[in-house]
């Protein structure tokens, strides 16, 4: 996952929180539905410069010593780690603040990842467990917008359903468009649900069956 803007702070607490690098904790998801956006965050390299006097000599103009760079640049790789606080057993962990998701086999091994775009907000973090499937449905608000692989795992605020599922298209009379690419996977744009590519839907339909565990994380 690419990540871009922000600050070395939020960096710092988003990161820290979730993959243990310094203690805290973060935690979220279209319901049938569809809205939002905003960016994700990338953390600068970290360089030490070393000053020591010349040969140790009283009073001797001091040298710039050796620049070292602590840690990498670009802060954990999210293809590799799974967040912590995260559960146990086989699961899907879905992080609102990074917009990612993680699949997770029985023992404890990462299986798969890829960048979602969910809401801001929802569904509150917390352990669910998928109760429902379609593979194909429409939004309740609107039933020009469609979508395939279904996974229903939540409800949102207002009682809407919330699961996992490829980017929705809007269709009419001149055919169906995406209501977002998937270069723009890894913001919140949606109204509740968590889209995904279609690749990584089919993915998801397949291993994600009913009672799969699902990890929600802010």
């Amino acid at each position: 996952m690419r990540l871009r803007t922000g600050g070395a702070l939020v960096v710092a607490i988003v990161l820290s929180g979730i993959f243990g690098l310094g203690g805290g904790r973060v935690a979220a998801s279209d319901t049938e539905r569809v809205i939002n956006s905003s960016p994700s965050v990338a953390a600068p390299s970290q360089v030490t410069d070393v000053t020591e006097p010349a040969n140790g000599t009283p009073g001797a103009l001091p040298t710039r010593g050796e620049a070292v760079q602590v840690g990498s640049p670009l802060g954990p790789n999210l293809d590799e780690i799974i967040p912590i606080n995260s559960g146990e057993g086989r699961r899907a962990i879905y992080s609102i603040s990074l917009q990612r998701v993680w699949a997770v086999d029985e023992n404890g091994v990462l299986v798969k990842t890829h960048r979602v775009s969910g809401k801001t907000g929802e569904p509150n973090p917390g352990t669910y467990s998928v109760w429902s499937r379609s593979i194909s449905t429409y939004s309740v608000n609107n039933p020009s917008i469609r979508w395939g692989y279904m996974v229903r795992f939540a409800f949102g605020d207002r009682g809407g359903n919330i699961g996992f599922h490829e980017i929705p298209n809007q269709c009419g009379r001149f055919g169906c468009y995406p209501v977002q690419s998937e270069d723009q996977l890894g913001t919140p744009l949606s109204g509740g649900c968590v889209r995904q590519a279609t690749v990584d839907a089919q993915w998801m339909w397949d291993w994600a069956q009913i009672g799969t565990k699902v990890v929600v994380l802010a």
